[in-house]
């Protein structure tokens, strides 16, 4: 099994099967451990004359057949083991791949037998109905019998999923670390588990695993039920994958606002800076054809209220009356309608679109009055924003005592710009955010450096 000839022989028939590259490094087997592959490399189908050779899958398996289906000559797979994987995605193949176009007869092209029964036993007398005398099979025809497929379940021990986008230079948009888990997906109903370690979207981590127990339930893969906490939030979740030639799935999770309330606020990735939230409410929605990018469609709805931003080093608190998000995907495109922090002194406005290829489009707008516009221009100033001195990192609106600027943000998910410069300058966001974290460090040890002198002069004057 480990000469070229058999492992060539068994790249061919994989990649005929499947339309993209093979490569298996080792090939052996075992009675105890069944067939073990080494360095197996899928490569990604080239989506572009100038896209760089990636690889779709690396992965190193423990396959396990059933013999009692290879004596009648079929091959079924009773365990397929991943130890180690890397699974990279371009955006780009899950909106090109087919979709299963079988649909369900429509009920009008003609009437439904429930319907046409229904009528009959309306015309027949109660009294006439006779119970249906069991019919025999003809002589010499074999009794029909239900088979079972044989089980099969995916055993993962660790493996690494990333989406990216060829025009995002292959960075990474989505990434689920740590993923793990035993799925039953075919044989009789059969329970197992999931993991994921932490999400990461862009260059933003996440941090926190999530792990949940699953359910085969022929003859669909399914998320019962459940809740878990992430950051302080509970979170309700069910979902379900249904196997077939086309693997359809269906997932939501809700957050219900009447029972939910933050007592503890939560701490955001600024030094600092504590963000706390009186009660939110969420519901969410997303299901398709698993490999069909364009098939998915979700929904999104998010309503928080008493949101509070403060630094531990200031008395000062900012607030916000109410919080909305609305946002919806569908072919391909998650599109950002309406998002929104709205409070008596300072509010913040936006909307956006995300296409497949990862190139992105929004806008923020920020209303403030007098006050708050001074800050956000020392902010500004600062964080070096602007490049330079400027009288106003805003402008004054019709309103009185109220002042705007529209933040553009446009790119890639990995390389996006906003313009905040004096002039509408764009500068990368990650450079933007990385100066404000800067500004807002420097501010914490100037306060400090500020009420360490304070106390040390009032020690001395004693």
């Amino acid at each position: 099994m480990q000469t070229q000839a058999v492992r060539g022989k068994l790249e061919r028939k994989l990649e005929k099967r499947s339309g993209v590259a093979w490569t298996i490094g080792s090939l052996s087997w075992t009675p105890w451990t069944g067939l073990q592959v080494r360095n197996v490399t899928v490569d990604a189908p080239r989506l572009g004359d100038n896209q760089a050779s990636r690889f779709l899958c690396r992965a190193e398996l423990d396959v396990k057949l059933h013999w009692s289906s290879l004596l009648r000559g079929a091959l079924d797979l009773r365990e397929v083991r991943v130890r180690k994987g890397q699974i990279a995605i371009p955006m780009e193949l899950l909106f090109l791949l087919p979709v299963d176009t079988d649909q369900p007869k429509s009920a009008a092209s003609g009437p439904s037998p429930d319907a046409s029964s229904r009528k009959e036993r309306k015309e027949i007398p109660p009294t006439l109905v006779k119970p249906a005398e069991k019919s025999s099979p003809p002589a010499g025809e074999p009794k029909a019998t239900l088979v079972m497929a044989p089980s099969l379940r995916i055993v993962i021990d660790q493996c690494d999923l990333q989406v990216y986008s060829d025009k995002a230079q292959g960075k990474p948009a989505l990434t689920l670390r740590d993923i793990g888990g035993v799925f039953p997906l075919r044989g009789e109903d059969a329970s197992g588990w999931a993991r994921c370690g932490g999400i990461m979207i862009g260059r933003r981590s996440f941090e926190g695993e999530w792990v949940s127990k699953v359910e085969w339930r022929r003859p669909a893969l399914r998320l019962p039920p459940m809740e878990f906490v992430w950051n302080g939030v509970t979170v309700r979740g069910e979902g379900f994958l249904q196997m077939s030639r086309m693997p359809r799935f269906r997932a939501a999770f809700h957050i219900p606002g009447s029972t939910l309330q933050i007592a503890e606020p939560a701490q955001t990735s600024a030094p600092g800076i504590t963000l706390a939230v009186e009660q939110v409410r969420l519901q969410a929605v997303l299901g398709g054809t698993l490999a069909r990018l364009s098939s998915w469609q979700g929904n999104l709805a998010l309503e928080a209220g008493g949101i509070s931003l403060a630094h531990d080093k200031k008395a000062e608190i900012m607030t916000f009356d109410e919080g909305r998000m609305i946002a919806g995907l569908r072919g391909g495109t998650f599109h950002l309608p309406d998002a929104r922090l709205q409070g008596e002194r300072l509010s913040f406005l936006g909307n956006g679109v995300l296409l497949p290829t990862g190139e992105l489009g929004g806008v923020i707008r920020v209303v403030a009055d007098q006050d708050h516009a001074k800050t956000l221009t020392r902010f500004a100033l600062g964080a070096m924003w602007t490049g330079g001195w400027t009288r106003s990192w805003l402008a004054p609106m019709e309103t009185p005592d109220r002042y705007y600027r529209d933040v553009v943000l446009e790119g890639t998910v990995n390389e996006a710009v906003v313009n905040v410069g004096r002039e509408g300058e764009k500068l990368d966001v990650t450079e933007a955010w990385d100066k404000m974290l800067t500004f807002l460090r420097n501010e914490t040890l100037e306060s400090e450096k500020r009420g360490t002198t304070e106390a040390a002069t009032e020690i001395l004057s004693r």
